[in-house]
């Protein structure tokens, strides 16, 4: 592994981001590529995904590997299709961003019991399957640097009306991630959570009419960016957090204090 350097810490080191096509997902890829790493992007809309990964190839520097890889991580197959895929492309995984994940707002009386199992299904199994898949590399190797981040949000920390099958698979990303920490903290394989808050993000925007009056409300005065989460995310992958496991870092301005 090359030697990293404190502005390019990733340097050398191979990374998997799943739900990089956009959003807070790209913004940590791209930040990632940034701090030197090898990054395969994964998401299910390839044409979305090919343009994503386009782009930050253009910032990439010579050498550096950008991988795209079409993959839908709430089917168990898919998932073992995209690790097959990357282990052929990087023969160390060094770290994964769990980040793909969705959900809607809707009244808990009109859940449906499709919105239900759609989301578990993605937000939990498919991190479960993820996070295993990579933890199962991880510990076959004796890299110094392994670590998976998960992304979380702090609608599983508190109540909010209409979010009830996201907060609920959420919350249980968050034991997820407090038990495989503990399991694998002997291995050296970190395992952490990164919790956002309200974000700026296409999907967010799209789906909450309530998006400006509850960024408003955020004791920082606005809502996050990517670029927020994604600062957060290179410390929690890179060597710097190598004594970090198990945590949940809150990144949402202040939002969850009320």
């Amino acid at each position: 592994m090359t030697v990293s350097s404190t502005t390019h810490p990733l340097i050398g080191q191979n990374v998997l981001v799943t739900g990089a096509s956009e959003g807070i997902g790209h913004g940590i890829a791209a930040r990632l590529v940034e701090a030197g790493a090898n990054v395969a992007l994964a998401a299910r809309r390839a044409e979305v995904l090919t343009e994503s990964t386009t782009r930050l190839r253009t910032r990439a520097t010579a050498g550096q590997r950008i991988l795209s890889v079409t993959a839908d991580v709430s089917s168990p197959s898919s998932v073992d299709e995209l690790f097959e895929r990357i282990g052929e492309e990087f023969p160390v995984l060094n770290g994964l961003v769990a980040n793909a994940g969705s959900g809607s707002v809707a009244p808990f009386l009109d859940v449906t019991r499709d919105d239900w199992q759609r989301t578990i299904d993605l937000n939990l199994t498919g991190t479960f399957l993820c996070v295993q898949a990579a933890a199962r590399r991880m510990v076959a190797t004796q890299d110094v640097n392994r670590s998976i981040v998960v992304t979380s949000s702090i609608r599983a920390l508190g109540a909010r009306t209409g979010v009830a099958p996201y907060a609920a698979s959420k919350a249980g990303v968050n034991q997820l991630v407090r038990i495989a920490a503990y399991e694998l903290a002997a291995t050296g394989v970190r395992v952490n959570a990164l919790s956002p808050g309200i974000t700026a993000t296409p999907l967010s925007q799209e789906r909450n009419s309530l998006f400006d009056e509850r960024a408003a409300t955020v004791p920082m005065g606005r809502a996050g960016t990517p670029a927020d989460m994604a600062e957060a995310a290179l410390f929690l992958v890179s060597p710097g957090s190598a004594f970090v496991t198990g945590t949940n870092m809150v990144v949402d301005g202040g939002e969850s204090l009320h």
